[in-house]
């Protein structure tokens, strides 16, 4: 037996390792079984070269054996095992490089996809040290007659031996300490197994406990406790609709079926397979408001779980899907950190964005009132889309379908071909913060006295599509309020009485804005497509509309000042009443109260707050008070 001093500070590589790489110790059984497969991957390739090289061992298999006696965990494989040299290079690795030079490898790893290997027995093996006060190692490679025996407890030096072992392979013994124990049950060891390591490609066995229907032990059998052949790594057809369904039910812990589901084999610029699952409805156990929340799907590299939630694969508003993805395009790194920045990864998400938004279109056309239920439930999160996605923007948008004057819900490819005249490019919408809102708007008056409909934005985030999607298929979107509608062309006489009201009003339109104040109302003009009402407030052109900006103020927002622009229907009885008044005397109090009132009577058809309440109450008391005399 030989004792040998780690040349650097081997606490601190572990402090490194189990604080800074490692959040999560159960990691610990996933590395350990990822080296065993790793050495037998290199046994298989050898023996493609080498046909006496497996002898009698060619059924590869990885075993393990607990014993809550003694506190042990044996994970044993029949993989290349290891010489005495290689023992010393393998098991010193980090240590012998100390913390710097171990941090420069994880940079080199990340960097060459060539060092795709856990089973370097440097990362994994040294995870057994998060659970274990001690750790046995005993190997025989066919390069040597002699096996050998490594013990360490991790922290000052390490023992090698001749050992005792005669057949091909590493077997570890782990003693694991009083604080992990429970990581030795039964139970939570199949638990580990199927979540990390079900679909390693390898039988992964244990004996475990028989038991009687009362659930008294009544012996032990050998029971493989992985899968291996993992659904999304079978073809398409040999797949039922069940077993989909069933999948996805057991990823999402979501009782009912989802709307749909994208199986993918990529083999390109990068290779991968995935299975991703649209939902149908909200999972009551998960909360979609938070971006923040953990999202994305399984990762998997060589049949390996990398991360619960892989954030990096999907944008964050595609947070509703479920799904796994495996490639082997990326090393098996243990740091969240180096996956970030692989470009892989980039390139695998772009594919994945790319086929979800395909899929979604399908089901909108073949699939619409399944996917009207999906939109009830995620078309906020599609907006979101909208808004972050530049690159894909408009195919996102036409994804949702909003609201209409006309009682329908359309989406914008709808709404463009409904339109009477295809001639036309414009997509005309209103926004405000709720449909009995908009739909009160005395601008709407004009659109449904020509039928032209208009799409109803009454969430939140609509208006932050507003400020991004400004045009779609070649349809410029236009507000209902703006100037820019013009829905038929005025002929020459109606264009001349326009000029004639404009040119009669000019002095009572600017006694107006005077009066309400120019530092509110940055001008006051006439617009006969006002229906009924009396009045009504429009933003000017490249302006934030009014829900924008509480918005932005309830986020602490630093907002412009926002001068609005009042509009009076000339054909309103009010209008022509404050007119005659005008007319009479231009300084009357009555006429100074009617044009106030009339602002206020806007600010409240849009919902908005009325800055003098009080005021309000009293002018509109006086004029109940002249009808009813």
């Amino acid at each position: 037996m030989t004792t040998h001093n780690f040349e650097a500070e081997t606490g601190k590589v572990l402090e490194l390792l189990t604080h800074s790489i490692y959040s999560n110790k159960e990691i610990f059984l996933r590395e350990l079984i990822s080296n065993a497969n790793d050495a037998i991957d290199k046994a298989r390739i050898k023996s493609l070269t080498d046909t006496n090289y497996l002898w009698e061992d060619s059924e590869f298999s990885i075993k393990l054996e607990r014993n809550e006696e003694n506190n042990t965990l044996v994970i044993e494989d029949n993989g290349v095992g290891m010489t005495e040299d290689e023992l010393h290079k393998n098991l010193g690795t980090i240590a012998k490089s100390g913390t710097k030079d171990f941090i420069e490898k994880l940079q080199k790893a990340k960097e060459n996809a060539d060092n795709n290997l856990i089973g370097q027995f440097g990362v994994g093996f040294y995870s057994a040290f998060m659970v274990a006060d001690k750790v046995e190692v005993e190997t025989k490679s066919n390069d040597s007659e002699k096996s050998f025996k490594w013990v360490s407890d991790g922290k000052s030096a390490y023992e090698v031996s001749e050992g005792t072992k005669t057949t091909r392979g590493t077997k570890l013994t782990l003693f694991i300490d009083e604080a992990n124990v429970e990581l030795i049950q039964e139970w939570k060891i199949r638990e580990l197994i199927k979540k990390y390591s079900n679909y390693v490609a390898l039988p992964i066995s244990m004996e475990v406990e028989e038991k009687d229907e009362e659930g008294k032990v009544t012996g032990s059998k050998i029971e493989q406790l992985n899968d291996m052949k993992s659904i999304w790594t079978k073809s398409k057809t040999s797949v039922s609709k069940e077993e989909y369904t069933e999948f996805y039910k057991t990823l999402s812990m979501d009782f009912k079926e989802p709307l749909s589901h994208i199986h993918n084999n990529v083999e390109w610029i990068v290779s991968y397979k995935s299975l991703l699952y649209i939902p149908k409805e909200k999972n009551m156990f998960v909360n979609m408001d938070d971006p923040n929340k953990e999202f994305g799907p399984k990762l998997y590299v060589k049949n390996v779980l990398i991360l619960e939630n892989c954030k990096d694969l999907f944008p964050v508003w595609m947070r509703f899907l479920h799904g796994v993805v495996e490639t082997s395009d990326i090393p098996l790194n243990v740091s969240r950190e180096l996956l970030q920045s692989h470009t892989t990864l980039e390139k695998i998400k772009k594919g994945l964005v790319k086929k979800v938004i395909a899929e979604l279109k399908k089901n909108m056309k073949n699939n619409s009132e399944n996917y009207d239920v999906f939109l009830k439930n995620y078309s906020n999160l599609i907006k979101e889309g909208i808004y972050y996605e530049s690159e894909n923007r408009e195919e996102i948008a036409g994804l949702v379908k909003f609201d209409t004057l006309d009682g329908k819900t359309l989406s914008l490819d709808e709404y463009i071909e409904q339109l009477a005249d295809k001639e036309k490019k414009e997509i005309y919408f209103i926004a405000g913060k709720s449909k009995a809102e908009v739909l009160a708007s005395p601008y709407l008056a004009q659109f449904k006295e020509n039928n032209v409909d208009v799409l109803l934005f009454t969430e939140p985030v609509d208006h932050f599509v507003l400020q991004v999607l400004n045009e779609f298929a070649g349809h410029k979107m236009v507000s209902a309020t703006s100037d820019e509608v013009k829905l038929k062309e005025k002929t020459e006489e109606e264009t001349k009485k326009e000029e004639e009201l404009k040119k009669d009003f000019s002095d009572f339109l600017e006694l107006s804005k005077n009066t309400i104040g120019s530092d509110i109302i940055e001008k006051v003009e006439l617009n006969e497509n006002l229906g009924s009402a009396l009045g009504a407030l429009k933003t000017p052109t490249n302006g934030i509309d009014p829900q924008m900006e509480k918005m932005m103020k309830a986020m602490w927002q630093e907002v412009p000042t926002q001068k609005r622009i009042l509009e009076l229907n000339p054909n309103n009885s009010l209008v022509s009443a404050m007119k005659s008044e005008f007319t009479k005397d231009l300084k009357s109090e009555k006429l100074s109260e009617m044009m106030k009132y009339a602002y206020n009577q806007a600010v409240l058809l849009e919902w908005g707050e009325i800055d003098n309440m009080p005021e309000f109450i009293n002018t509109l008391n006086k004029f109940a008070g002249e009808y009813i005399k």
